[in-house]
């Protein structure tokens, strides 16, 4: 494979190294996600400068290195700086670019994972600019964290109790460990699951991101899809989300 390559990428964030460079996270379409430095890019002079913000789609051509690639140029697909710059969005875009980089491994190709953030992140522009309602964006970010742990493979069962496989009626419990949604017939460490939660988490799931303003919940539900997707990567992924979108 050569040392020098050309793809598009996803800024999910940076830190600072040394004086004047960063180490930025990429998530690209044919590498996954990639750790790169960027020389020189604190300096006033830098050309790359604001292309490196969170959410912003490049085009980029790295430079291969042992454990960290460098970037040799980057050209701005979109800025998506409408979401950034909204409260609301950003904090939901955060919030899944948080799990995304947590739950994927460096240089794991995830063209799927990929395709995914990318629709999430022009769904997210697009709803701060036709001024939706605020509930949509949060509720959003729960779509793609679900969506996201499918690609995974750690999707929960929500219709049938994994444990018995008795059909899930009111009321039901959560529980990670057990593989999902539980009937009340069946002991487990499981939390309270509304009916309404159970079945905001299916609409989530078979929905495209584009129908999520359709679906109308109050802030009591989305916590509760909120905690059963944490659940889901602590257990599962030995993670501990504590970017909340809701």
């Amino acid at each position: 494979m050569p040392r020098d390559f050309s793809t598009e990428a996803v800024v999910l964030g940076s830190h600072r190294l040394r004086e004047a460079d960063r180490i930025v996270t990429l998530f690209t379409l044919d590498r996954g996600k990639v750790p790169t430095v960027v020389k020189g890019v604190r300096k006033v002079s830098s050309r790359f400068g604001g292309r490196l913000e969170p959410f912003t789609y490049l085009r980029v051509s790295l430079h291969e290195g042992r454990s960290l690639h460098t970037l040799t140029s980057a050209d701005t697909i979109r800025t998506h700086a409408a979401s950034r710059d909204h409260p609301a969005a950003l904090k939901a875009g955060l919030s899944f670019i948080n799990l995304l980089a947590r739950e994927t491994n460096d240089l794991e190709g995830r063209p799927r994972t990929y395709n995914l953030l990318v629709r999430f992140l022009d769904e997210l522009d697009r709803l701060v600019k036709s001024s939706a309602a605020p509930a949509c964006l949060p509720l959003l970010a729960l779509s793609a964290d679900l969506k996201l742990l499918l690609l995974a493979g750690y999707l929960p069962l929500l219709d049938n109790c994994p444990l018995c496989g008795r059909s899930i009626e009111a009321p039901a419990r959560f529980s990670a460990a057990a593989g999902g949604a539980i009937c009340n017939e069946c002991r487990a460490d499981a939390f309270p699951l509304s009916v309404t939660a159970l079945t905001t988490m299916e609409a989530l799931l078979k929905q495209p991101l584009s129908a999520v303003p359709e679906i109308i919940i109050d802030s009591g539900t989305a916590r509760e899809v909120w905690r059963a997707i944490r659940e889901i990567c602590h257990y599962h992924l030995g993670i501990d989300l504590k970017i909340a979108p809701v």
